[in-house]
């Protein structure tokens, strides 16, 4: 089984490249011995149901890159060396950074709500096997898309598509939360031109949308980003209460409005900027 599903249109019309790192939902019966949590637990950390909110983009002539598998067995939005040695044994280089700190490195030591996910701690051939079988082949495809795209258009703009849970965005008194969140690296992803009009035009169909807060953008956007080589690269946030119930991990019945005002944006912005 390929870690990812690839959604080709009959012909690539245009540079937009779009990519759902965390909304896989096949998990393995061999993970699923490894933990004590349910499946409604684990799927707490999923991008819930992305792939598929943005999955009209084919028909506008895009390329579209998800995983299969599961945010919480790997997480792709994370540096291959982001390893957590109070779950990998024997582990002798790693990046210690905030994230592996907080067990939430490329394997995942807990979810979304720091709920520990194993029984046992993992061995470091688990760890290497889990890494050249899912994680570099993912990496490596979409490598591949952006050259293909930077080929063909000498322009690369690749949205990286997430959701967030409500508890993430401040709710401040008498204000509504924000709906969107586009992440940039503060000006060091992607022209500032590209990032703004995807804002307003956002904006203009009734999200509210914010600029780098609370997510600037992760390992993807920093990693494959590259303006001066006019490889652009902007982290989407979507509010995951506006299409699904979260509790319950299933949609909610605005999801189809919620696709059409989201695909109608992104039509436009293709329009604007994939020429």
């Amino acid at each position: 089984m390929k870690p990812y599903k690839l959604s080709l249109p009959l012909k690539q019309t245009n540079c937009v490249l779009f990519n759902s790192p965390h909304s896989g939902s096949v998990y393995t019966d061999k993970f699923m011995q490894l933990t004590d949590l349910s499946l409604h637990i684990l799927r707490s950390s999923e991008d819930l149901f992305v792939d598929q909110l943005f999955s009209p983009v084919v028909g506008l002539g895009s390329l579209m890159l998800s995983a299969k598998f599961p945010r919480s067995f790997i997480d792709l939005n994370r540096d291959c060396e982001e390893l957590d040695p109070l779950l990998i044994e024997d582990l002798t280089a790693y990046k210690d950074t905030l994230k592996v700190s907080a067990g939430l490195g490329v394997i995942p030591r807990v979810v979304a709500d720091q709920t520990p996910i194993y029984k046992h701690r993992l061995s470091i051939d688990d760890a290497t096997e889990r890494l050249r079988g899912f994680y570099f082949p993912y990496h490596d495809k979409l490598k591949s898309l952006i050259k293909q795209t930077e080929t063909s258009f000498n322009k690369v703009i690749l949205l990286d598509c997430h959701s967030m849970p409500l508890s993430s965005v401040n709710l401040a008194r008498k204000k509504e939360p924000v709906e969107v969140v586009l992440g940039d690296c503060f000006g060091r992803s992607c022209e500032h031109e590209i990032v703004v009009e995807l804002k307003n035009l956002l904006t203009e169909v009734g999200f509210k949308v914010s600029l780098n807060n609370p997510f600037a953008g992760g390992f993807i956007t920093k990693n494959y980003a590259s303006p001066p080589n006019n490889i652009h690269v902007v982290q989407i946030e979507i509010l995951r209460s506006l299409y699904s119930h979260e509790k319950q991990k299933i949609k909610n019945r605005e999801f189809a409005k919620i696709q059409r005002r989201l695909i109608g944006v992104i039509e436009e912005f293709i329009k604007r900027f994939a020429d």
